[in-house]
């Protein structure tokens, strides 16, 4: 009898091509959040079809951050287009969060008096804070701006969770920047005194917003230790590290980031693939975010751009300069693998799979009692996998995007059995299938990574 059954078992496992195993008793990092940006005036706010768009965003694909700029300039007191956009979205979908960056303070804060970084392809004078009289560079004043801000934004009903000082402080666009460097020098102000100054001032509001930081282009090549190790920084100022992978991104480096921080709330504040340009598709994108959600282990994943330009492969959607058209791009459905199924407040728990083509994560609320699976095929065959959710006493929703699908339902799963998943294709289980993305743990509260995480780091690490 015994002997039969370990055949049976034998024959069973045989007659799939890969194997799956989920831990739920195994916990990593709680989830805060997928989003994208609204820059540079391209959004769908002021548009006829906005609320179409919307829909597509908040609703069917469950973005529930929002990356805006911060344009505003306390000494003209100018209009901030992103300010009724983003109480308009707020009023409808509380549960969005808003991340508040800068790509350039105003330009009487700049050493070239402009908010672009570089002036022209030979500049010199790449743009940093200005000095004063003294030379000194003009942290206070940086400060005070920031704080005028945050009130402005505020005073306007717009709530804001977060708040990074510099968009990439280590890179000198032609367009809006401000280079602020890892120390204080000669010819560049320094990253951490600007956040010392500005963490001081915020924290004099009566609810004052964490910060995050530093921002940086990527994590290759240590970026983002010679910020955080720096001597002018004061790393438990910041409530989340952030970055993005524009230097490059593979399991080597994102688990050197998660050796060096392994206290530390990790966020992917930007990242964006060219596909005419870059010789990446969707399939590549979807596959690093898996990795930093399981190398890296962030908590956070942000889109460059959620609409765009009309040209733009990037977003979610390409949007003519005029009139209700718009492109629906591939990276909306790969990006909606994990922005629909998986949830605030929810934690990324154990699982392997035993065939190398195969890359998978998984996700649960914090009962046990809700699942998400997602496995990428990167192989040019299609697999079939041996799944059992562990805990699922209902059946299951099938999610599948490849060239030709975009998340394609692929009917129902008992818990246990097997799935068919396609040459190169991106696959959610749904357990049980979830109908509004408008469930989170805790909607509006910032509690959950309020507290200084970056306290622990090891300096030098």
């Amino acid at each position: 009898m015994i002997a039969a059954i370990i055949l049976l078992f034998i024959f069973a496992a045989s007659s799939f091509s890969a194997v799956a195993v989920i831990d739920t008793s195994k916990k990593y990092q709680t989830i805060e959040g997928f989003g994208g940006g609204f820059n540079f005036g391209v959004y769908p706010y002021g548009r006829e079809n906005k609320d179409e768009l919307y829909d597509s965003i908040f609703n069917r694909a469950g973005i529930n951050v929002v990356r805006i700029g911060n344009h505003y300039d306390p000494q003209s007191n100018n209009d901030v287009d992103e300010i009724p956009m983003m109480r308009e979205i707020q009023q409808k979908w509380p549960h969005v969060k808003v991340m508040l960056s800068s790509w350039s303070p105003p330009p009487y804060l700049k050493s070239n008096n402009s908010i672009n970084c570089l002036l022209n392809s030979a500049d010199r004078d790449t743009g940093t804070l200005k000095k004063d009289g003294s030379g000194l560079f003009m942290y206070d004043a940086y400060a005070d701006y920031w704080l005028a801000s945050v009130r402005h934004f505020q005073d306007s009903g717009v709530a804001i969770s977060w708040l990074s000082i510099q968009n990439e402080p280590n890179w000198p666009p032609k367009s809006d920047g401000c280079i602020f460097a890892p120390s204080d020098s000669f010819r560049f102000a320094s990253y951490g005194k600007a956040l010392d100054a500005v963490y001081n001032k915020i924290k004099t509001l009566p609810d004052p917003i964490p910060l995050i930081g530093p921002d940086i282009t990527g994590i290759m090549d240590n970026y983002l230790q010679n910020y955080l190790f720096s001597p002018d920084m004061h790393a438990n100022q910041l409530v989340a590290l952030c970055h993005h992978f524009y230097n490059g991104a593979d399991s080597a480096s994102m688990r050197s980031i998660a050796a060096a921080f392994p206290n530390a709330v990790k966020f992917q504040t930007e990242f964006l693939i060219n596909e005419g340009m870059s010789g990446k598709t969707w399939f590549e994108y979807a596959q690093i975010m898996q990795l930093s959600l399981v190398e890296e282990g962030v908590s956070m994943f942000n889109l460059f751009a959620l609409a765009y330009r009309a040209a733009s492969t990037h977003c979610f959607f390409s949007l003519d300069s005029i009139g209700p058209v718009y492109t629906v791009r591939p990276i909306y459905y790969a990006f909606k693998h994990f922005s629909k199924s998986i949830h605030r407040g929810w934690r990324q728990v154990g699982a392997t799979v035993d065939k190398a083509g195969l890359k998978i994560s998984a996700f649960s609320d914090p009962s046990g009692d809700s699942l998400a699976v997602v496995v990428i095929n990167k192989d040019t065959t299609a697999t079939t996998l041996s799944l059992s959710l562990p805990n699922q006493t209902s059946e299951a929703a099938i999610y599948q995007t490849t060239e030709t699908k975009k998340y394609a339902p692929q009917g129902n799963f008992s818990g246990s059995g097997a799935i068919t998943l396609d040459a190169r294709s991106i696959t959610t289980v749904e357990a049980p299938p979830q109908l509004i993305k408008n469930k989170t743990v805790s909607q509006t509260k910032r509690s959950m990574i309020r507290p200084a995480l970056l306290r622990t780091f090891r300096r030098g690490s």
